[in-house]
């Protein structure tokens, strides 16, 4: 845990599904994969494009198991469809513009364009279709959930990173709907998911401060541990002069920890332990470890009865675990279309995650600097 946002993002019932669904597009599906450029209308008189014989790779050359005695025709029209001209009447074809990018950017992609085949295919399997109208719901709820407006998410962070609206909803929003589809048959929702939800959200909380140390500090934590423990100014002082600025800018304080949120059994049982002004013996965490200190106990919300919002959580534990099961699934699809990246440069992925972690981070920062850091 480096930060406040880091820390609460682990909050499995209070994190927002709109940019958890957002993310999650990101990292299973193609950013700029190439798109149809539309034909402008060519005149009769057009002059005939003379074009110049490819250099193609012989299927004798392929290997053995992707060789096939139906190869695609090549009487097309690829080659001689005009998408610009220069000089009047000098005409830039859309194979000149495809071999163009291929060069440029097909190897960064040609496996990502793989990847939206195969979901394209699993769908088509058991007929499973995202209309546009879908999309067009999926996106308005999106930025629904995250507060920004259209304009805004189109100018300051699709813009920002060179993207388009239409990028957006082909190459993300669509195959994570279509992907969504495929795996709700996987999904059920038990009474003990729904109680914890409900425990969550209008469960007993408590309001605290922490301090992180990193790992690999463990002697420097337990010589500070005794004075942090004894003595508020010197809690507040380490707080405030801690490594993550985040949580230095808050001098530690955090959301408050509610039961079955933080993915950290350990951390919420201790903080659970602890009544105002207490400090907790220290955690070890994925992250680092942390010193909680119990500012305030929050009770129960026990205006609210589970039966009266029973099918809201469940809907949102539904949405959850369809997250959780999406990189489940498509690791299951890959493996059964088992890709052969022939491009040459291309290197085919071993993990998804790792390829797209650096966008979801650009596209994650966009959006909280567009939303004031929320």
């Amino acid at each position: 845990m480096n930060s406040e946002s880091n820390f609460s993002s682990k909050t499995d019932w209070q994190k927002r599904i709109g940019l958890g669904v957002l993310t999650l597009g990101v990292a299973l599906t193609a950013m700029l994969v190439l798109k149809k450029i539309p034909q402008p209308k060519v005149a009769a008189e057009t002059p005939q494009v003379k074009t110049e014989a490819k250099q193609t790779t012989s299927p004798a050359s392929l290997p053995k198991s992707l060789q096939t005695s139906n190869m695609p025709s090549t009487n097309s029209d690829y080659s001689s469809r005009v998408v610009a001209y220069v000089y009047d009447n000098t005409p830039i074809t859309r194979e000149e513009l495809g071999e163009y990018l291929i060069a440029r950017y097909g190897t960064e992609r040609l496996d990502l364009l793989c990847n939206k085949k195969i979901i394209d295919n699993e769908c088509r399997k058991v007929g499973i279709e995202v209309t546009a109208a879908e999309v067009e719901n999926s996106l308005s709820e999106d930025l629904k959930g995250l507060n920004v407006d259209r304009k805004t998410f189109v100018d300051k962070v699709l813009k920002n990173y060179r993207k388009n609206l239409y990028e957006w909803k082909e190459d993300v929003i669509r195959p994570k709907l279509m992907l969504s589809k495929l795996v709700r048959s996987r999904v059920k929702v038990t009474d003990e998911d729904i109680k914890k939800a409900f425990d969550a959200y209008y469960g007993e909380k408590v309001e605290c401060r922490i301090v992180m140390y990193e790992k690999g500090f463990e002697r420097a934590v337990l010589s500070d541990y005794p004075r942090l423990r004894d003595s508020e100014e010197e809690f507040h002082k380490a707080a405030k002069n801690q490594k993550s600025s985040s949580l230095a800018a808050t001098a530690g304080k955090i959301r408050p920890i509610a039961r079955n949120t933080t993915g950290n059994d350990e951390l919420e049982k201790a903080a659970f332990a602890l009544q105002p002004n207490e400090v907790s013996p220290v955690i070890g965490t994925p992250e680092g470890l942390i010193i909680v200190k119990c500012d305030k106990r929050i009770p129960a919300d026990t205006t609210i009865n589970l039966e009266s919002v029973r099918e809201k959580i469940t809907a949102e534990i539904i949405e959850k675990k369809i997250a959780a099961e999406i990189p489940v699934a498509f690791a299951e699809m890959r493996k059964r279309a088992n890709p052969k990246l022939i491009l040459q440069g291309t290197n085919q992925m071993d993990d998804l995650t790792k390829t797209i972690a650096p966008l979801i981070k650009e596209v994650d920062d966009a959006l909280k600097a567009v939303s004031g850091g929320k």
